[in-house]
């Protein structure tokens, strides 16, 4: 039993990708700048392609250490968990654009930063619904549609500026 609490509280400590997620202040937002800066590294190291089979894998990953954290500290949405940040953050990365020039590429991150957090902290439409389902999956899920929302509004801006996406390298 005693392995068994241990091994808990390391994927405890996982999903709160700690110690970030125990910050008094906006771990969430922090949690998702860490995010975008991790995830477009290896967005530019693995290329599209791979970096949308990471992104699968992490979103997998990301709830078995949610539903870890659930069944050692026994709370429904704990705002510690902060790995459900970074997938939804790695989700809206999906729309920045690919370019060389750094100017148009900070703008870039910086607008998917920006919509990732307005769509998470607002939960507009069916985010919220999404947030009240049971367990990792309404932990994670509710991101992840807060990443997608900030993808297609991206997506939208920028193509109507006639930016390409990185995603339509793919």
């Amino acid at each position: 039993m005693i392995n068994n609490i241990r091994f808990l509280i390391f994927l405890s400590k996982l999903a709160e990708v700690y110690p970030i997620g125990r910050f008094k202040y906006a771990p969430g937002t922090l949690a998702s700048l860490i995010g975008l800066v991790f995830g477009y590294y290896i967005l530019i190291m693995l290329k599209i392609k791979f970096f949308l089979l990471f992104v699968f894998i992490f979103v997998i990953i990301g709830y078995l250490l949610c539903e870890a954290h659930i069944k050692l500290h026994k709370k429904k949405d704990p705002k510690e968990v902060v790995v459900d940040e970074f997938a939804g953050q790695f989700v809206a990365l999906l729309g920045i654009i690919d370019t060389s020039d750094i100017s148009y590429n900070l703008t870039s991150l910086l607008l998917s930063f920006l919509l990732f957090r307005f769509f998470d902290i607002t939960k507009i439409g069916p985010i919220k619904k999404l947030e009240k389902l049971p367990g990792g999956f309404g932990i994670m899920i509710d991101d992840l549609v807060a990443g997608l929302c900030a993808f297609l509004t991206q997506a939208a801006i920028l193509t109507s500026i006639s930016q390409p996406l990185i995603l339509k390298t793919l």
